[in-house]
């Protein structure tokens, strides 16, 4: 009786042992992980620490692992982690803690070596990028992303032990564990890709010239807008300049070239050929393939001056807005100034009521554009500018407001893969890309409001039946100018378009193999043209919309597969676009990581 209660009191002190010791590491990994989503939302936002600070940083989520480690790997622990079902967990639990620890013994020194080359504070100076700095930190950066690709497999390889494991938390663990990996591979992946592309691209082995292309979005395109402005930025050795600042009065070899600048691929030329891209500036982004465009920007201003380019640089004033509130107001020759609040609706509305003249606006657009340059070039010393311009920069290219292309090949393939470089993707699975185009060389788009809403359900066969509902709303006031409102399409009197009605290029992408179904328009029956582009599907119409209308295009298509995520291709707009997405998670189709 005796040795049976001392039998019980033994058991359950090391239960309690078990208990305790299991709570004190998954507080120790918490501290952990916490920490750990701090750095990765730094370094996600260009604002990598200085050495000293990471250094700290690194050897507190370093102890905290470790204690954790050491807590789960103790031999009450292991033996009790053999007991047949409910030993799973702590067996588990023990594999995340180890392989926590893993990682920040392998990635986080690493880490720690890049906050003494890439902190913002040596890393720029002016306009002037530390391109040496870049160089060397690719092999300590190319080493963490390689011990955090060995952590998200040993993540994933942990069992989840069924229901027992979802009772005492491990499967929220796990999956936290996961994704904490793969948010960590996303920031190391933007580091690669700069330490890989920044030298060269910056000038570190000879002058590079970049045709900067300012997009107007009151004249939409798929990747923004029509060229509405246009520079020239130089880069040698890290150094940038700026130079040849210009509206589009001024493009080389005029708006619309005499011949062909290069022939279109068959495929390019069914889609586009009939708007002459090849061509014509406005339409060198009717396509949603920004590497595409970018060649053609590049071979018409070839053409136009007879001088190469290296690539392409887009953005459109919804980012400048964003770096000068990353910066200072900008402030024009005049005395002048311009906020980041007011710069949108300036340059895409209100110009065109305040400046009849064009040249006069072109010149104005230049001024603007030259004025947003001397804001970002004088916050050079300002505390947090770096990391300020950093964040702004990622985020206008989350958006799609900022694009690069390089003529380099081997540059231009690691791009593609990136949102930077705006690829319309050929992977397989669910796909949604809305795109709504000018198609009367108006500016009324600024007053175009749209919403769609994506709703998947999956059917027996593992396919997923589609029903894509687009609203567009034209909410042009009274009073806008003749051009403005222009029909460019229209001949007569109909071209003032008094009523300021829009008429758009309507096409919707889906998923490569997917099948078209039907398609209402107000709720009536209507045909759509089909395309492919790229692998992917494209229905296409016209569409009016009156002012203070909204018209709703309902699309039904039938997707081979149903999942697992929907890669979305957004469009940049003057106001965002109102997503709902029903049945799927939401992916970037980006979302491929940069090669080794």
């Amino acid at each position: 009786m005796a040795g049976g209660a001392l039998l019980l009191v033994v058991l359950l002190m090391a239960g309690t042992w078990i208990v305790v010791r299991g709570l004190l590491a998954r507080s120790h990994l918490e501290a952990a992980r916490a920490q750990i989503s701090r750095l990765q939302a730094a370094v996600t936002n260009g604002a990598v620490p200085e050495g000293a600070e990471l250094r700290r940083a690194v050897d507190e989520i370093t102890a905290q692992t470790e204690s954790a480690r050491a807590l789960t790997a103790d031999p009450l622990w292991s033996l009790a982690g053999r007991v047949p079902l409910a030993g799973c967990p702590l067996r588990s639990s023990a594999a995340l803690a180890a392989a926590l620890h893993d990682v920040a013994a392998g990635a986080l020194p690493p880490v720690a070596e890049l906050g003494d080359r890439l902190a913002p504070s040596s890393l720029r100076s002016g306009m002037a990028v530390n391109v040496r700095a870049l160089a060397v930190a690719r092999a300590p950066a190319a080493r963490a992303r390689a011990a955090v690709e060995s952590f998200e497999a040993a993540a994933r390889r942990v069992s989840g032990c069924g229901w027992l494991g979802g009772a005492v938390g491990l499967d929220e663990a796990r999956e936290e564990a996961v994704a904490t990996g793969s948010r960590l591979h996303g920031a190391l992946d933007t580091l690669v890709l700069a330490t890989r592309l920044g030298p060269g691209m910056l000038g570190a082995d000879g002058p590079r010239r970049y045709l900067l292309v300012v997009q107007n979005p009151a004249e939409s395109r798929t990747n923004g807008g029509i060229i509405g402005g246009f520079g020239v930025l130089t880069a040698t050795g890290g150094r940038l300049e700026l130079d040849d600042i210009s509206g589009n009065g001024a493009l080389p070899g005029g708006s619309t070239q005499a011949r062909p600048v290069t022939a279109l691929s068959p495929e390019f030329a069914a889609r586009y050929g009939a708007f002459w891209p090849a061509r014509v500036w406005a339409n060198v982004n009717l396509t949603p393939d920004y590497p595409s465009a970018g060649r053609l920007y590049s071979q018409l201003y070839r053409a136009g001056t007879g001088t190469a380019v290296d690539g392409t640089i887009s953005l459109d004033p919804t980012t400048l807005s964003y770096l000068l509130a990353a910066t200072r107001p900008a402030v024009l020759p005049d005395g002048r100034v311009i906020t980041a609040g007011e710069l949108v609706e300036l340059v895409e509305s209100r110009v065109y009521q305040e400046i009849d003249d064009v040249a006069a606006r072109d010149a104005f657009f230049a001024a603007v554009g030259e004025a947003v340059y001397e804001a970002v070039v004088s916050d050079a010393g300002a505390a947090g500018g770096t990391e300020n311009l950093l964040r702004v920069m990622a985020r206008a290219a989350r958006e799609g407001r900022l694009l690069v292309s390089s003529n380099h090949a081997d540059e231009q393939e690691v791009l593609s893969s990136t949102v930077l470089g705006g690829a319309l993707p050929e992977a397989p699975g669910p796909f949604l890309g809305v795109v709504t185009q000018n198609a009367t060389a108006s500016k009324l788009d600024y007053w175009l409001r749209r919403s769609t809403t994506y709703r998947m359900e999956r059917q027996p066969d593992g396919t997923g039946y589609v029903t894509i509902t687009v609203r567009l709303t034209n909410a042009a006031p009274v009073g806008l100018s003749d051009y403005v409102r222009n029909r460019a399409d229209l001949d007569g009197p109909g071209r003032r378009n008094e009523e300021a009605q829009n008429n758009l290029w309507f096409s919707l992408y889906t998923g490569r193999g997917s099948w078209f179904v039907d398609a209402r328009l107000d709720g009536r029956p209507v045909s759509l043209t089909s395309g492919e582009e790229r692998g992917h599907p494209v229905l296409s119409t016209y569409l009016t919309v009156d002012r203070g209308q909204t018209r709703t295009l309902q699309v039904r298509v039938l997707e081979p597969v149903a999942g697992p995520t929907l890669a979305v291709r957004g469009q940049p707009l003057p106001f965002p676009e109102r997503l709902v997405v029903e049945g799927l998670p939401v992916t970037s189709p980006w979302s491929q990581r940069v090669g080794k």
